[in-house]
This record gives structure tokens, C-alpha cells and sequence, in this order.
């Protein structure tokens, strides 16, 4: 699943929790005065820091070494050599 749509499920899925609430409540998750108010703002609210939670925790848990060197792109004896990473024990 790519990161946007998983994204995109995060934000979704309070409505859909709500949704499945309304359904075994018996109140009817498809009566439109149910989707209106304040329950939407909490809504939106929940999913929106779902997302931003989980972006957080991506930053913090991925990516390379802080000591890692950057080799920006450039040309060697006419041949591209496109950018690199190097970690610090590579050179």
C-alpha cells in the first residue's frame, strides 16, 4: 500500500468507525442529520491527527544515519554520476 493511500485510510477511518457506531446503534449511519454538527469537526479532528501522528512517527523511525554524507550529482571524465548517500564507514 503505498503511503498516500495509507494516509488516506487513516484519515477515513473515524468515519468509518463512526459509521459502524451509527449502524449498531440503531440509529441509521445513512440519516444525513447524524453526519452534520459536531460530530463532524471531531471527526475531521481525529482523522487529521491519525495523519499527523503517523507522519511523525514515520520522521522519527525512518531515514538514514545522522552522520551519513551527501554526494551531490555531478560529472566525472564526461559520465553523469548521479547523487549518493555515504555513510561514514563507506568511504
Amino acid at each position: 500500500m503505498s503511503r498516500i493511500a495509507f494516509q488516506l485510510l487513516l484519515f477515513l477511518l473515524p468515519f468509518a468507525a463512526y459509521a459502524v457506531w451509527l449502524h449498531f446503534t440503531d440509529r441509521g449511519w445513512r440519516a444525513p442529520e447524524r453526519w452534520k454538527g459536531v460530530p463532524l469537526v471531531w471527526l475531521i479532528a481525529a482523522g487529521t491527527a491519525l495523519t499527523l501522528g503517523s507522519l511523525f512517527v514515520l520522521a522519527l523511525t525512518s531515514g538514514g544515519s545522522t552522520r551519513a554524507i551527501y554526494v551531490p550529482a555531478h560529472m566525472e571524465n564526461g559520465v553523469f554520476v548521479p547523487g549518493k548517500i555515504i555513510e561514514p564507514d563507506q568511504k
